[in-house]
């Protein structure tokens, strides 16, 4: 790791640890794209104390942070959060997300955040998860017949209604 010198880039304010490296900053130091070298002079440890101390100072950051990101107030955010315990689409409990048209800013529902990824990485559109279904149904890659066996009929009957819902809008 290069070094710039004896002189530290950033030294908390707080514990006064020092960071001579601008490869140590992102692992120790906050994200704060007003201050020279893009980091505050606070390590990440100091600031996680700062907000448990101060609770109006979090509410302050989570509502400031949901107005800014989806344009609604924490309260709604929690409240619609808490309308699923699981993935709308695999069922996950895990890192779950709050899922929204970026265009309009409609709340679509919670899902976790690899379905939310994967249908981001498909263009948010019905018409992309379709040509990725097509692409699937087209190249499978197991050699075994399209309509696989080990398919449930449960599955089978939903991507049916999938297809029904999709050729008629």
């Amino acid at each position: 790791m290069e070094t710039v010198g004896e002189k530290p880039i950033r030294v908390c304010m707080d514990c006064h640890v020092e960071c001579f490296c601008y490869e140590l900053l992102p692992m120790w130091f906050v994200k704060d794209k007003g201050s020279k070298h893009g980091y505050r002079n606070l390590c990440i440890p100091c600031a996680v104390k700062r907000n448990d101390k101060h609770p109006k100072q979090r509410d302050w950051k989570t509502d400031h942070q949901t107005k800014k990101r989806y344009g609604i107030d924490a309260e709604t955010y929690k409240q619609r959060m808490s309308t699923s315990s699981s993935c709308e689409v695999c069922g996950s409990t895990k890192e779950l997300c709050y899922d929204h048209d970026h265009k309009t800013m409609e709340f679509r529902g919670i899902l976790c955040s690899a379905c939310n990824r994967s249908i981001g990485q498909l263009g948010d559109s019905l018409e992309g998860l379709l040509k990725a279904v097509d692409y699937l149904k087209r190249k499978h890659t197991d050699g075994r017949n399209k309509t696989s066996s080990t398919v449930s009929p449960k599955t089978r009957e939903r991507s049916r209604t999938h297809s029904y819902i999709a050729t008629r809008s």
